[in-house]
């Protein structure tokens, strides 16, 4: 991040604090009902392109009151999924489940905790070689037996939470199983050097001057985060990345019709470079294949180089070039734009009370959107060039305190279909 790029950061920022008296930064929020308990008990598919496809039952409880607390209330969700396992684990089942507890308040309702805990086994996490123009067929894949992760954010609202700071902390705890590389060998934890209790900080601060967070449809929302990435394995190297995140709504026709623009930037600076190791072939090796140390070094070199770089914000899957696969391009920086048009239909405010549900179904959503994107080694001309394109269709459900979404994306590798909660952008 350049140092002229901070000092106007840093001067907006003071120009919303010193109008932090004002009830909004420029948009109102849109007029919502009074805030009541509800609770939401559903079976939730879930698929993330490449990752998992799986089945979680959940639960949703919006609006607990803190009685000694002005305006004080928080949400919980929690749940239960299964879903097939990779093919690494000979057949064995996905399964795992979490409980969160969303914006409970500390001190005021301005001043909130949000933990969570997660619980996985039998995982894979598909990764790509660096480059926008990597060969889909050469993936690597981190496998772990079984996981669990913390993650606690603080953080600090100003006007009607239309200013954010916030600092999150995420740890996992994880038995690695090891990871198959580019050419589908199966390198176990030991040897692999892996990590089994990485953690990450992150520090941030969300401008969302829009009629509403869950579900804005006039205005702008600009957040800035700064990651501090730990090696995952030993040839690995732990980084700093650094994301700007800009998006747009415009209605078109009385709210109805909602036009809305992305543009998203993420760099990354090297901390500390991975650990390779070189490997020397034996007498046997050399007499079965001459060129046995030749390969061997071509191979070191490579990841050596590799060793010594960050990496940005990936793209692909649920959030960025929804028609490829989660996280199928890094590189050290990322330039991702999109555009997406809502049309808001059948909208409702249907009041329905169960024995275990409770709450408000608030209507339905169509989307089309178009997608471009690109990765780049530096912050020269590849930055700015060869865009990867993404196209697709979206449906979405909308309650008062959740979005449902279904988004099917196309690319020049196929087709993709993610089903996930809470909009894009």
């Amino acid at each position: 991040m350049s140092p002229n790029f901070k000092k106007l950061l840093f001067i907006y920022i003071l120009f919303i604090f010193m109008a932090a008296e004002a009830s909004a930064i420029g948009f109102e929020r849109r007029e919502e009902p009074e805030k009541e308990y509800s609770i939401y008990t559903f079976p939730a598919p879930i698929a993330i392109p490449g990752v998992q496809n799986a089945l979680v039952v959940g639960t949703l409880i919006n609006n607990l009151k803190v009685p000694w607390i002005k305006d004080g209330y928080f949400d919980i969700i929690g749940g239960l999924g299964w879903g097939e396992g990779s093919k690494w684990f000979e057949g064995k089942k996905f399964k795992g489940g979490g409980l969160a507890i969303l914006d409970f308040p500390l001190i005021s309702s301005k001043f909130t905790f949000s933990p969570s805990i997660e619980y996985v086994e039998l995982f894979a996490y598909p990764i790509s070689e660096r480059g926008i123009n990597s060969d889909p067929d050469k993936t690597l894949y981190l496998l772990g037996e079984r996981a669990y992760s913390f993650i606690g954010e603080l953080s600090y609202y100003f006007f009607n939470k239309q200013l954010e700071l916030f600092y999150t902390y995420f740890k996992v705890d994880f038995d690695p199983y090891g990871y198959v590389d580019y050419k589908e060998n199966f390198i176990n934890a030991g040897n692999a050097g892996m990590s089994d209790s990485p953690h990450v900080d992150r520090f941030g601060i969300l401008i969302d001057d829009t009629d509403n967070r869950r579900d804005p449809r006039i205005g702008y929302s600009i957040q800035f985060d700064r990651w501090d990435w730990p090696s995952r394995w030993k040839e690995e190297a732990s980084f700093f990345q650094y994301d700007l995140d800009i998006s747009g709504y415009i209605p078109i026709q009385e709210q109805k019709l909602i036009f809305v623009a992305n543009q998203f930037f993420s760099t990354s600076k090297i901390k500390t470079p991975g650990q390779v190791d070189r490997y020397i072939c034996n007498e046997q090796e050399i007499s079965i294949n001459p060129s046995c140390q030749g390969i061997l070094d071509m191979f070191y070199e490579k990841n050596l180089e590799e060793s010594k770089k960050p990496k940005g914000t990936g793209l692909g899957g649920r959030f960025k070039l929804r028609g490829y696969r989660e996280g199928r391009f890094f590189d050290s920086h990322t330039n991702f734009r999109a555009l997406e048009l809502r049309w808001y239909f059948n909208e409702t405010q249907i009041d329905f009370d169960f024995i275990v549900q409770k709450g408000v179904f608030a209507g339905f959503q169509f989307a089309i959107f178009y997608e471009q994107g690109t990765v780049s080694p530096d912050l020269g001309h590849s930055f700015w060039e060869n865009f990867k394109d993404s196209y697709g269709v979206a449906f979405r459900g909308l309650f008062n305190s959740v979005v449902f979404r279904a988004d099917l994306g196309f690319s020049d590798e196929g087709s993709a279909l993610t089903i996930w909660y809470g909009h894009p952008f």
